[in-house]
């Protein structure tokens, strides 16, 4: 992710509550950058299905249709207005499920260049776990918690971010 989606996501942190038991262990990555994807199909990602919200946060995530899962995600701040805004594509690549996200502030001016996705390869899944690359989404009953990894800015640790939706 682009440097000002780190800054922007660090602020989030601090301004929702982080939900409990989230640890770095719950994320994983791949390998290496190129490194192909764990197997899976859209079929796969039917736990995650459907509109998921809490205080600070509201996601939902449609149907495959056409090929593809869409879905969003909305941060809000604790003074009620929208902190991030994120827009998701999920698509069956090469025997797996990419997710790509774009990052709007709440001007909806895009993080990212006006072509360009943040990419997350699917690293593993196993009931109620999806394992993203740096995200994880781990849902149980009609809960869902949202558990992303940041870089560290300056060559610092990385950052753990929860949410439960």
């Amino acid at each position: 992710m682009a440097t000002p989606v780190r800054s922007m996501l660090a602020v989030a942190a601090l301004t929702l509550a982080l939900a409990g038991g989230a640890a770095a262990q719950d994320v994983r990555n791949l390998a290496t950058p190129d490194a192909a994807g764990a197997p899976a199909t859209l079929d796969d990602l039917k736990g995650m299905l459907g509109n998921w919200s809490a205080k600070n946060a509201a996601a939902g995530f449609s149907a495959p249709a056409a090929g593809e899962v869409v879905g969003h995600l909305l941060l809000v701040a604790d003074t009620g207005a929208p902190r991030v805004q994120e827009l998701w594509v999920l698509r069956p690549e090469g025997g797996s499920v990419v997710l790509r996200q774009k990052h709007y502030a709440p001007d909806l001016k895009d993080r990212e260049d006006k072509d360009k996705w943040a990419e997350r390869k699917l690293v593993a899944r196993d009931a109620g776990h999806l394992y993203f690359d740096n995200l994880t989404l781990v849902t149980k009953g009609d809960a869902m918690d949202l558990l992303v990894r940041l870089p560290g800015a300056n060559g610092g640790p990385p950052t753990m971010l929860s949410y439960s939706l």
